[in-house]
């Protein structure tokens, strides 16, 4: 089973390894259960959408909850709303809860990432398909994220 996740690895020649599920997940919590990793070594990627549709899509630790206050403020958007599984197909062609961390994916989209994401080493991203992750080095992340605005978007506990 090879991903467009996966090719996309490739093709930047970033080294991975497959992390197989025994079933589903769409949830960092699951995924980590399911990979038999830390939560905090899962990369979280969620997508709020501005009301003239413009994307922001948000990178951060799956042990973390995103603090929209944080977004609002960096993006200088006002009303933004998570997009629900059905819009995150329609609109990006993608499983929700199966996101990869990917700039190309998100062109014309805002990109950000908490640099918390990158304590953990290895970690973990999606493959694109519920039923497997990828494990990738700390520095290959950098490199599958590209041109991202780093920022502080997680909630202080």
């Amino acid at each position: 089973m090879k991903t467009w996740v996966m090719e996309k690895l490739e093709e930047l020649q970033i080294p991975y390894k497959i992390k197989p599920h025994s079933k589903p997940v769409y949830t960092s919590e699951e995924a980590a259960q399911e990979r038999g990793v830390k939560l905090s070594q899962i990369v979280k990627t969620m997508i709020l959408m501005s009301k003239k549709e413009q994307g922001i899509i948000a990178v951060l630790p799956g042990d973390k909850k995103l603090d929209t206050k944080k977004v609002k403020k960096i993006t200088g958007l006002k009303e933004l709303r998570f997009l629900d599984r059905i819009a995150v197909e329609e609109k990006f062609g993608l499983v929700a809860g199966a996101i990869a961390p990917i700039k190309d994916l998100f062109p014309g989209h805002i990109l950000l990432a908490d640099p918390e994401v990158f304590a953990e080493d290895p970690v973990d991203i999606s493959s694109g398909d519920p039923w497997a992750g990828l494990e990738l080095a700390r520095e290959d992340l950098k490199k599958v994220l590209g041109e991202v605005t780093m920022a502080q978007i997680v909630r202080e506990e």
